[in-house]
């Protein structure tokens, strides 16, 4: 009998060493955490649709709105000196001037409402993400909401006569960079923002002047020979509006791959920036 306890004694010691020697292990992640940014997608992509009314149909509107004005006050009167019917002309700026905006305040305001509403971007910094998956996921969101805007009012212009682009390759190019770019630059003032009046106020000061002294709504040829032609094409927006006016159209007033150059160049710095700001946390933790 005494042996038999012994032996069950033994047999729990071993047990207990055998626990001891295999402590819980914690969870290994990949170079890349599909997992966590599928999820992080999901959740930004979710929040859109909640606001489809507003993000999708809105513009859509507001462009044919605009396109109508137009239409009404001069129609047939304004015609460019190439020949191209200025709806035309004007379409595309529509199109790609809502897909940047857009595209700003996608990343923008999600960014602002983390972090001053909520404890949810302290969450996200803290899940097993790098930052440049946190970026990518950010990105991602803005540039598919963006490229819908973009669609929508597209068939919206086909009302006033816009058809298929000339070149669709080059025309998906530009636009998908452009909303890359905007992208991150919302991101990037929402960290820099310290509140909601600080994020309105960089686009109200500084994006649309931008995109309106870009030759968005108007030709090169229509600027004053001078300063202000050189102030036109020293903006980065010049050239992705040109671009892809390029695509749709085949005009543009700059070359369309330096137009292409300027727009890497442009897109590569600030996804540096923004993934060197989301690394350090500025701004963005308690």
């Amino acid at each position: 009998m005494a042996s038999i306890q012994d032996s069950a004694s033994r047999g729990m010691k071993s047990k207990g060493r055998l626990f001891d020697a295999a402590p819980p292990r914690p969870r290994l992640f990949s170079t890349v955490n599909p997992i966590g940014f599928y999820s992080l997608v999901r959740r930004e992509v979710l929040r859109e649709l909640r606001w489809f009314g507003m993000v999708i149909v809105g513009p859509a509107v507001q462009a044919v709105l605009f396109a109508s004005v137009f239409t009404l006050a001069a129609a047939d009167r304004l015609v460019l000196p190439s020949g191209l019917d200025f709806l035309a002309f004007l379409a595309t700026g529509l199109i790609l001037s809502s897909v940047m905006q857009r595209a700003v305040e996608t990343t923008g305001y999600s960014i602002m409402f983390d972090k001053l509403e909520s404890d949810g971007l302290q969450d996200i910094l803290g899940a097993p993400l790098s930052s440049l998956e946190i970026l990518t996921a950010y990105l991602v969101t803005s540039v598919l909401t963006s490229l819908s805007i973009g669609i929508a009012i597209w068939l919206a212009m086909v009302l006033f006569g816009l058809g298929l682009p000339v070149n669709p390759l080059g025309t998906l190019f530009f636009a998908t960079i452009a909303a890359a770019i905007f992208s991150a630059i919302g991101l990037i003032a929402a960290i820099f923002s310290r509140k909601w009046d600080s994020f309105s106020g960089f686009e109200t000061f500084l994006i649309l002047p931008a995109v309106f002294l870009s030759g968005t709504f108007f030709p090169l040829s229509a600027v004053p020979e001078g300063a202000w032609q050189t102030v036109f094409q020293l903006n980065p927006i010049f050239y992705l509006i040109n671009g892809f006016r390029w695509g749709v159209l085949g005009v543009s007033d700059a070359d369309p791959w330096v137009c292409a150059g300027v727009a890497l160049a442009a897109l590569s710095i600030l996804l540096v920036a923004a993934s060197r700001l989301l690394a350090s946390g500025y701004k963005l933790k308690p």
